[in-house]
């Protein structure tokens, strides 16, 4: 099993990380953009590929899954873009789920799916 940890910055409300996923045999080159939104004081992410444009997700939530390894694009699954979590990186963060200012206070990892 592939592991990568997404590094955000923990600053910007609004930003876009290039990714190279590889999904067994293959390389994937793809945009993950998250997106701060003040109503609802949550990150959502979307996901597309570099070279043909191809939007694999839009607008999900990022939310933590506390103790738990739940994958946040397991309705994608279809899409083979692997899998994604979010947990804290303490037993208490300031909110239960990423906000805006303690996004880095949360763990993002990207799993290629074999699990």
């Amino acid at each position: 099993m592939k592991l990568k940890f997404i590094t955000p910055i923990k600053d910007s409300l609004n930003q876009v990380i290039t990714l190279n996923l590889e999904i067994g045999k293959e390389t994937k080159r793809v945009r993950l953009s998250l997106i701060y939104q003040e109503k609802t004081n949550l990150w959502y992410m979307s996901l597309s590929d570099v070279q043909t444009e191809e939007e694999y997700l839009s607008n999900v939530p990022l939310l933590s899954s506390g103790t738990n390894a739940n994958n946040l694009w397991e309705p994608f699954y279809y899409k083979r873009v692997g899998l994604l979590f979010c947990y804290p990186k303490s037993d208490s963060p300031s909110t239960p789920n990423p906000s805006k200012d303690n996004l880095d206070e949360f763990y993002i990892v990207w799993s290629d799916g074999i699990v």
